[in-house]
């Protein structure tokens, strides 16, 4: 039997990309707050920088004075469901995937400046209030078929978490574990919040994906007193990466291999030309 031996492989493709912040909320007011009414608050694409390979790339986008808000509440005077400001946020995606043999890499960041995170502005105080002097996170595969790699990381800077003006837990600086969970069910219930959150994907043979968040926030049913009932998902500092990989037979294999099917073709051509033997 006739087998192909893999003499290299190569990474052909390549992905990743980093943003500020993503916003799905819903904001269900109760009867006394305007009830029957829905406010929605959707944010993103602040300062996305993105890329795919093969061909080479490094994509930098950096805003200044990043002001976003979403979902105005109106019972509430200037309340929004969501607002989130920065003095500096900075995405970065590259890759250096060419389609050659050889190890390659596709990596992105973030860089918040300065964060302000408030989830349901209320005239007295907000529902849930995150702020960090700087927060970096990063996402990165490195690797070659058969050993594709992925890293991802978070490190801050004075992060607070705050619900209804009451600090929950310490204040954070250094780098935070990989799914690191913040207990906010004893002050809020239905609220979930992750720091450093990382999702895999791939075989990390032929393919590697990850996607690293540095706030994960989402909410079921939390109970906003006075004003309603809130779900959705809100996510700071996104970055992904991205990597596929592929073997390549042994060129002298598959040249065997055509010798070998050309051979049987010429075999059967003649057999047909020849024709049956004749009997005496």
């Amino acid at each position: 039997m006739l087998s192909t031996e893999v003499a290299q492989a190569a990474v052909i493709g390549g992905n990743s990309s980093s943003d500020f912040l993503a916003v799905d909320l819903e904001l269900d007011l109760l009867p006394l707050a305007g009830g029957g009414v829905v406010v929605d608050a959707q944010i993103n694409g602040l300062a996305p920088a993105s890329g795919t390979s093969p061909a080479p790339y490094n994509d930098t986008e950096t805003v200044l004075g990043v002001a976003a808000n979403a979902g105005n509440i109106p019972v509430i005077s200037l309340g929004n469901v969501v607002g989130a400001t920065a003095d500096t946020v900075t995405s970065f995606a590259g890759s250096d995937v060419d389609g050659l043999p050889g190890s390659r890499n596709a990596n992105s960041s973030h860089v918040i400046e300065n964060l302000d995170l408030s989830v349901v502005e209320l005239a007295a105080v907000d529902l849930i209030s995150i702020t960090a002097d700087a927060i970096t996170v990063t996402s990165a595969v490195d690797g070659d078929f058969g050993s594709l790699s992925p890293t991802g990381t978070m490190d801050v800077t004075n992060l607070q978490i705050s619900v209804s003006g009451v600090q929950v837990g310490a204040t954070l600086n250094g780098s935070i574990a990989a799914n690191t969970g913040i207990d906010l069910s004893s002050v809020l219930g239905g609220a979930s919040l992750i720091l450093n959150e990382q999702l895999l994907t791939g075989d990390g043979i032929s393919s590697s994906g990850l996607a690293t968040n540095a706030i994960s926030l989402r909410l079921t049913d939390v109970g906003v007193a006075g004003v309603g009932e809130l779900d959705g998902n809100v996510f700071v500092g996104l970055t992904n990466a991205g990597l596929q990989a592929s073997a390549v037979p042994e060129p002298s294999s598959l040249a065997l291999l055509g010798v070998v099917g050309f051979g049987g073709a010429c075999w059967r051509c003649r057999r047909k030309v020849a024709g049956p033997a004749s009997q005496a």
